[in-house]
């Protein structure tokens, strides 16, 4: 077993873990269906994956030439209005990378925020089941 990520013990959620080659792989499950999956870096350096292993991390839900993604927009560190401070950013030096996989049974979406060492999935809904509504923040905060 492993801490669950989204906070819905109550409702059924359930984590199981374990590790390969030094990350740390985390399935989530609410009832019966896997909901969730998030591979963590714990050793090695504290950076985002290679493509190399971005790709075999893909390749757990579904052939890597399946997917799609796409690079967010750097967000501006100028000053707000009347603000003589830069806002903060989620790392602004490396923007997060967005993935998405459709087919005939489901739809999945995912993401490794910028430099960090996590990518995240998620099937954002299931018939039966409740709509999980997620962001990046709440993922990292949980992840750790």
């Amino acid at each position: 077993m492993a801490r669950s990520l989204l906070g819905k013990a109550a409702s059924g959620e359930k984590a199981y873990a374990y590790s390969q080659a030094g990350d740390d792989i985390i399935v989530g499950f609410l009832g019966d269906v896997a909901r969730y999956l998030a591979v963590v870096r714990k050793s090695g350096p504290k950076a985002g994956f290679s493509p190399a292993e971005t790709s075999s991390i893909l390749a757990l839900n579904a052939p890597a030439s399946k997917w799609k993604s796409e690079k967010s927009a750097l967000r501006p560190t100028t000053p707000a209005k009347g603000s003589k401070t830069p806002r903060k950013t989620i790392s602004p030096e490396v923007p997060s990378t967005y993935y998405s996989l459709s087919d005939a049974s489901r739809d999945i979406v995912g993401w490794q925020p910028g430099d960090k060492p996590f990518l995240f999935f998620l099937l954002p809904s299931f018939p039966g089941q409740p709509h999980l509504l997620l962001n990046e923040w709440q993922v990292a905060r949980s992840i750790g």
